[in-house]
């Protein structure tokens, strides 16, 4: 019997990297003790808890804090310093001639700049702080989609190994009429007493059996709790959703891998964000080349100071020796060893790796989606036929069961026709969740909740 974390691990494995949806939205308050928790219970829990979207909310206020840093920059700044002095020997008066004497001295000085043009330096800057805000918001939704995959996953391993628990107690449920019977039987002289023995043998199989589901049982449910960061997984269980052929049948309505690709290359968030990328980028080159243009900034300010040599008053100082300013600079670059050359090349080399890496990833979400389409139609046909042959197996064992029941058919032939029907179940149960992990994963493509 193949594990379901073997099957489900390596589902996973193969499409969490770009699987992309839109997530339901948090539920606002976990379940209360001892109720079941829902899919979108688990997938809202998970999100609010996750290190990794915490990590990325906080990515977002860096990007938020940049931005504000760039529109800012277009501002006037503003300084100001106070300065005093000791100075001995020939020092300078407030008459501008030197003399001979000890003097202490202080200072008041206040500047404001303004930038006028800077090559649109500050315009590309602020553009592309708005697209790095952007694709950092999209970073956010893409971590809070691989959480809910992965949720998901683990969810659907514990519904798997729940139906295992109730096939194993079915199976044990049979082996123990079986061994009833086969006591009765050698009590009439019908069959050999080794039957006995056989059939006891059976049931102690069995039940180490449905002992092992049960562990499997509990140690997916635990791996669910521990993904959700809750603190214990005492008491926890999930709600069991109806997945009869009814649903599966309305899980199957596929659509075509073209009409799911043109939705997601649109607005899956990681093709959105590498999108962005790639706009910032063509930003970062036109910041390069601003450093060719001249730059033009309006400066002024306020000066002044005292001078204990001189014989006015503190304040009469101050006003007569301030000193007001205001003036234009223009800086022109004219030859700087081609640095400013080559930050251009390099910018537009980021900008050539960004296209490819946009091109790339719509290269991959299209061999995704088009391997996702023919999985999920692969393997919804897949269980239609596992569960035709374990409705066969379940025909074949009820005519061995009845010829067991009249004392017509040997322990070997009863526990061959129950171990095939108990495989033809488990593989049933496998087929039908592998085949609603691989809808669900394409119905996240198309942009719809992961709902059960």
């Amino acid at each position: 019997m193949m594990k379901t974390g073997i099957l489900l691990a390596a589902l996973f494995a193969a499409t969490a990297a770009c699987a992309q949806g839109a997530a339901p939205e948090s539920p606002g308050q976990s379940p209360a003790a001892g109720i079941p928790w829902t899919l979108d219970d688990c997938i809202g829990f998970a999100q609010r808890n996750n290190l990794d979207v915490q990590r990325r909310s906080l990515q977002v206020e860096k990007s938020d804090v940049e931005l504000s840093t760039a529109k800012y920059s277009r501002l006037p700044d503003l300084n100001a310093s106070v300065g005093a002095d000791a100075s001995f020997g020939r020092v300078l008066s407030s008459d501008n001639t030197y003399q001979t004497k000890n003097q202490t001295s202080g200072s008041l000085n206040v500047s404001a700049s303004v930038p006028l043009f800077q090559g649109m330096r500050i315009n590309h800057q602020v553009k592309a702080g708005k697209l790095d805000l952007a694709a950092a918001v999209e970073d956010l939704e893409r971590a809070r989609e691989d959480v809910a995959i992965h949720v998901m996953t683990l969810y659907l391993e514990v519904l798997y190994n729940k139906e295992m628990v109730g096939v194993a107690e079915r199976q044990l449920t049979l082996s123990t009429q079986q061994a009833e019977r086969s006591r009765a039987l050698a009590a009439a002289g019908k069959q050999p007493e080794s039957t006995v023995y056989e059939s006891d043998a059976l049931v102690a199989s069995n039940r180490m059996t449905l002992t092992q589901a049960r562990n499997d049982l509990q140690l997916a449910l635990l791996n669910l709790s521990q993904a959700l960061n809750r603190e214990s997984a005492a008491g926890f269980d999930i709600v069991d959703p109806a997945l009869d052929s009814v649903a599966l049948a309305a899980l199957h309505r596929l659509g075509s891998a073209d009409d799911v690709y043109a939705y997601a290359a649109e607005n899956r968030p990681h093709i959105r964000a590498e999108r962005l990328r790639l706009e910032s980028s063509e930003h970062s080159a036109a910041i390069a080349r601003s450093a060719l243009y001249p730059s033009l900034s309006l400066s002024g300010g306020y000066g002044t100071g005292v001078y204990s040599a001189d014989q006015d008053k503190f304040w009469t100082q101050m006003r007569h020796n301030s000193r007001e300013y205001v003036g234009v600079s223009l800086n022109v670059p004219i030859f700087n060893r081609r640095a400013t050359r080559n930050s251009i090349r390099t910018a537009q080399i980021a900008v050539r790796s960004q296209q490819l890496a946009v091109t790339e990833a719509e290269r991959e979400l299209r061999k995704l989606i088009e391997q996702a389409w023919y999985n999920a139609d692969a393997s919804y046909a897949k269980y239609r036929s596992a569960e035709a042959a374990a409705a066969s197996a379940r025909i074949a064992f009820a005519y061995e069961e009845r010829k067991a029941e009249a004392g017509r058919s040997t322990v070997f032939d009863f526990n061959d026709a129950k171990t095939r029907m108990e495989k033809a179940e488990a593989d049933a149960v496998q087929a039908k969740y592998e085949f609603v992990f691989r809808s669900k994963i394409l119905d996240f493509y198309r942009g719809k909740p992961l709902q059960l």
